[in-house]
């Protein structure tokens, strides 16, 4: 069963690179966004694990997921200096590494749940994706090459076997600060700055950052039905919302787009 859980976790991270690669940077990043490695994490645990710790996870997971947003922010801006090519992406993910740990650690100590909970983490996502860098021209489809892919694989792997194995015995925060870690939002962005340069990196970020709306959604719903609804049915929930909101804010942009136009 343990091995079932696991192999399923680097099948959702290729199909998210896959749809990345055909569709583009942002799309990429929108889709590497989405809860496609925590969620089905979490279900996982929440086969086994107590309903209430699994509540308490992921209300931890969602109040912190804005630390990922602020990890995009710190990159994007980073992608900016003028740095040696080698050095550069080395700059960009300690930085922002180091930006998402403390974020992460503040926002832990203040956990708000339910319908507050989520407005405030909605609130910090949007702040920052309103203050992202903006790119300065086009850019060419990404290639993300089979070693980019077989690494994120593995790095999800790594921490799916690392929160199903230990989660009980981290706790409910080391366990959701462990589920918002952001693993593709790390990967992606090194490959994609290498490859393509800085213009490629904001627009992956971006849209990476309008994909976490999604993930804290899901949390959301998955928090609050898990304990009277069942793992399964939350996690429908949790998917359904992420979905809806998602959509909801790339139907708000494309309006402002043909308005402005």
């Amino acid at each position: 069963m343990i091995v079932l859980k696991l192999a399923a976790v680097p099948v959702v991270v290729w199909l998210a690179s896959w749809a990345g690669r055909r569709w583009g940077h942002r799309i990429s990043g929108l889709i590497s966004g989405f809860p496609l490695i925590s969620a089905p994490v979490v279900l996982f645990l929440a086969v086994d694990a107590p309903r209430a710790f699994i509540a308490e996870t992921a209300w931890f997971t969602m109040i912190v997921a804005p630390a990922v947003g602020a990890h995009c922010l710190v990159y994007a801006w980073l992608t900016r200096l003028p740095l040696p090519r080698r050095m550069h992406w080395v700059v960009c993910i300690l930085a922002a590494w180091s930006a998402c740990f403390a974020t992460q650690w503040l926002l832990s100590e203040y956990v708000v749940t339910a319908w507050w909970g989520a407005l405030l983490a909605i609130g910090e996502m949007l702040l920052a994706a309103a203050c992202m860098p903006k790119p300065q021209r086009t850019v060419q489809m990404p290639r993300i090459p089979a070693t980019e892919i077989a690494v994120r694989m593995a790095a999800a792997l790594l921490m799916a076997a690392l929160i199903i194995l230990g989660a009980q015995s981290f706790g409910p925060r080391i366990s959701g600060m462990l589920l918002g870690f952001p693993i593709t939002a790390s990967v992606l962005p090194l490959f994609t700055l290498y490859l393509y340069g800085a213009d490629a990196t904001i627009r992956l970020l971006s849209g990476f950052v309008t994909g976490l709306l999604g993930f804290v959604a899901y949390f959301f719903a998955f928090a609050l039905l898990v304990v009277p609804l069942g793992p399964f049915a939350a996690f429908l929930a949790g998917a359904l919302a992420s979905v809806a909101l998602v959509s909801l804010v790339l139907g708000w942009h494309s309006f402002r787009k043909v308005a402005a136009a």
